[in-house]
């Protein structure tokens, strides 16, 4: 019996690639941006107000690197507007990237660069066992390299016109 269950194959609705696993990936990375910049977007207070207080703790704590500080202190809280529309800007340019398979190096890239520095205003470093933002960081970094946008996505078309771009 036990022969006959393992000989089977599996029907093909349930085939998959390596590249469609990528394609999860890239999803998943779009859903979590999408809700993240969506909540944001949504809520009675302005984010930049949200954004004051984060900083200001990160600031207080000073887990962070000294030229991180320093440069949150220096550029970011004195232009906290600005980088307020730039995140939310960049999260859900990222997330519409993602979801769709449009460009989705330009939108990995976009998270890697966002995860990143909510990795480095933590004081958290790629090793840390409790690093969620490296994590992402890297689920970014494999959806980039991989190309996921080829599968399920508009970059698969927009790769048979354009074959030799590094965007698709």
């Amino acid at each position: 019996m036990a022969d006959a269950l393992s000989s089977a194959a599996p029907p093909d609705s349930f085939r998959y690639s390596p590249r469609s696993l990528l394609a999860l990936l890239r999803i998943y990375l779009g859903v979590i941006l999408f809700i993240t910049v969506l909540g944001k977007l949504t809520r009675d207070n302005p984010f930049v107000t949200e954004m004051l207080s984060y900083l200001q703790h990160v600031v207080n704590a000073q887990h962070a690197s000294a030229w991180y500080l320093h440069f949150i202190q220096a550029v970011v809280i004195s232009h906290a507007t600005l980088f307020s529309y730039l995140v939310m800007t960049g999260e859900l340019t990222a997330a519409i990237s993602l979801l769709t398979g449009t460009a989705t190096r330009i939108g990995a890239a976009v998270a890697m660069f966002l995860f990143l520095n909510f990795m480095l205003s933590k004081g958290r470093t790629f090793w840390a066992p409790d690093s969620q933002d490296a994590a992402v960081f890297f689920i970014a970094l494999v959806v980039f390299l991989g190309r996921a946008g080829r599968v399920f996505g508009i970059d698969a078309h927009l790769a048979r016109r354009w074959p030799r771009s590094w965007i698709w």
